[in-house]
């Protein structure tokens, strides 16, 4: 498929846009890149994006920085501080196996690296602990259900811890959370550091199926304000020891939700990582 036949099929499919819009977003998508992908791929993404089935997008994109990930990606390679490592969860199915996840970042943006099935092995073989400085190679890029690009480890992708590197370029969580009086309804997400005000005691529930539920609530301060944090079920069993006054927690992915009288709060998902904050 040639370039003007894709921006003809966005066209025809997108009466609203106009080819000046899709030729401006063509220009932004390559200096997003770094020039380092050709701009027949870029029109495909751009095309996928508003409805175009193209065929699948391949091509070696050399090292990137976490914000020039798209979809649709491969053989990717890309360097990040560990943020985040997720424990090891198992799925059935046709083709049963196991995955992981951590989440990294560098001086542009914070992704979540899936690890899948002996790719799991990385995290105890080469000790993938929070503050390590990574390389990942030869992995591919997809969107979550929420539309968030993921970056993949699969058959053909490698991990390797890096030494000797400027730590600068590879900052910790704290450059991309936000304080307290930043959060809003229109973020889905959050990273927050906060220091722990109060827990309230765990409460149980029965939910209409006449099983029991657990609820967990603590508020969380900084130098902005404070917040309300719900945890539900196993997660609230898992950290009603965890959750202690005046502790300080980093709270990666936290779901932000409104109440019933309009307040935000924020709620723990089993994709939230939740652990104390050091300031080393």
């Amino acid at each position: 498929m040639k370039n003007q036949q894709i921006i003809d099929d966005i066209l025809s499919k997108n009466s609203e846009l106009t080819r000046d819009e899709i030729l401006t977003e063509l220009m932004t998508e390559k200096q997003k890149t770094g020039n380092l992908l050709d701009e027949k791929t870029l029109l495909r993404l751009i095309g996928a994006k508003y409805g175009i089935k193209t065929n699948n997008i391949t091509t070696f994109c050399g090292d990137l920085l976490l914000s020039d990930l798209i979809s649709g990606l491969y053989n990717v390679s890309v360097k990040g501080r560990i943020i985040a490592v997720y424990p090891v969860k198992f799925f059935n199915g046709e083709t049963p196996g196991k995955l992981a996840s951590l989440i990294i970042s560098d001086k542009t943006s914070v992704i979540r690296v899936i690890l899948w099935n002996e790719k799991t092995e990385y995290i105890n073989s080469i000790k993938l602990i929070p503050g390590k400085i990574v390389l990942i190679s030869q992995g591919y890029t997809r969107d979550d259900p929420q539309g968030k690009t993921e970056l993949h480890v699969g058959r053909n992708g490698e991990i390797k811890i890096l030494k000797n590197i400027n730590p600068e370029n590879y900052p910790d969580i704290q450059k991309f959370s936000k304080k307290i009086n930043e959060i809003t309804s229109s973020i889905s997400e959050v990273h927050l550091i906060g220091t722990v005000k109060q827990v309230f005691p765990m409460r149980k529930f029965i939910r209409n199926d006449t099983s029991e539920g657990f609820i967990l609530s603590f508020t969380l301060f900084d130098e902005t304000g404070e917040i309300s944090v719900i945890v539900w079920n196993e997660l609230a069993e898992k950290m009603e020891n965890l959750v202690k006054k005046d502790l300080k927690l980093k709270l990666i992915n936290a779901k932000v939700t409104l109440t019933s009288d309009n307040s935000i709060e924020l709620q723990i998902t089993p994709y939230t990582f939740v652990d104390v904050f050091s300031e080393k």
